[in-house]
């Protein structure tokens, strides 16, 4: 198949062009500058001209370069406005496929189960069809005690994420496929793993938010691009795939950063705030309007963004349990890699984010 992939400098992108060119398909990158088509040509990726973030020579692109599939591992999103981008995208790329019944493989994540639980572990298990968006009380308990502006623009971020997942799903020509993953890593890689590193080294140890029991579904990044192999040439228009091979604590996760920094895996629970990376003044402005009430936390959220950095940190503290026994039934898809704990200690993170002699 001749197959475009948006995001094929990136970690799961990239990961994903490898395992489709070794497997004989013939595997293009978006690409929005020459630095990055020069990239993609040394990974053996045809480079076409494009940028994720404009959707009309985007949707141009496409219509050029005339893939059986597309694969999109890009985002724009951060909040709810830039994940409506990635909706806009989307649309293009379904617009430029056409009515041909070629496969849009779209990538979500596993934050659309996120729920705020203070550290706590939570019980529920989602599977991939279970109802979304999660409504309020469900993602953001009372008992989780969360900032009423952290609420509403995350529940505003989700939202923006399903309504994208929806337009993928959507009947019509092209055959839509949503894959979520869940927390990525591996060979060193990773959205989530190098923020727990980075946050480890600035407090001399690990660190999880309150007693650290948050539970996260994770996969190795190669099980996750062999799923993504198997979307493309297997999975019927509709399915949505979920991409988790086990479980992890944060409190577990923590402590095998500690190791790995010399610390002997001591960790310490810490309040939101300082998971999102707050400090000083920034820091007690969170905890002091933190009861607000929610009319007020509408007006003020555009005023008063959180700090850069701070979806990272939110990654990391949230809940996020998925089940994939159907997508593994429905692809036979096994993953291999169970070793995320051993990795992070000792294996391909080793050294990660250390000062330089």
């Amino acid at each position: 198949m001749r197959i475009l992939v948006s995001g094929a400098t990136g970690y799961i992108g990239g990961a994903v062009s490898r395992v489709l060119r070794d497997h004989g398909h013939d595997v293009l990158g978006l690409a929005r500058s020459e630095r990055s088509a020069t990239a993609l040509r040394a990974r053996g990726v045809v480079p076409v001209a494009g940028d994720f973030g404009d959707p009309a020579g985007l949707s141009g692109a496409v219509r050029a370069a005339a893939p059986d599939a597309v694969v999109s591992t890009a985002s724009l999103g951060n909040d709810a406005s830039t994940f409506a981008k990635d909706r806009d995208a989307v649309s293009a790329l379904r617009d430029a496929l056409g009515d041909d019944r070629k496969k849009l493989v779209f990538t979500s994540g596993s934050a659309v189960f996120g729920t705020f639980s203070g550290g706590a572990a939570t019980e529920t298990v989602h599977d991939e069809y279970a109802a979304l968006p999660l409504p309020p009380e469900v993602y953001a308990p009372a008992s989780a005690k969360v900032h009423p502006m952290l609420a509403l623009g995350f529940g505003a971020a989700m939202k923006a994420r399903v309504e994208t997942e929806r337009l993928v799903l959507a009947a019509g020509g092209v055959q839509g496929i949503v894959v979520r993953p869940g927390l990525v890593y591996g060979h060193g890689g990773s959205f989530d793993v190098p923020t727990l590193i980075s946050l480890a080294r600035t407090h001399g140890h690990g660190v999880h938010l309150g007693a650290g029991a948050t539970i996260q579904g994770y996969v190795h990044i190669d099980d996750l691009a062999e799923l993504y192999r198997l979307a493309v040439e297997s999975a019927p228009a509709g399915s949505v795939l979920h991409g988790v091979a086990g479980e992890v604590t944060l409190r577990e996760l923590a402590a095998a950063v500690s190791r790995m920094i010399g610390a002997d895996g001591r960790t310490e629970g810490v309040d939101l705030a300082r998971m999102l990376g707050m400090t000083g003044p920034a820091a007690a402005g969170f905890r002091l309007t933190r009861r607000l009430p929610v009319s007020l936390a509408r007006r003020l959220q555009a005023a008063l963004p959180p700090p850069p950095g701070a979806g990272a940190g939110l990654s990391v503290s949230l809940g996020k349990r998925l089940s994939a026994e159907s997508t593994r039934r429905l692809l036979n898809w096994w993953p291999r890699r169970h070793d995320i704990l051993d990795d992070v200690e000792s294996g391909s993170y080793a050294g990660f984010g250390a000062a330089e002699d």
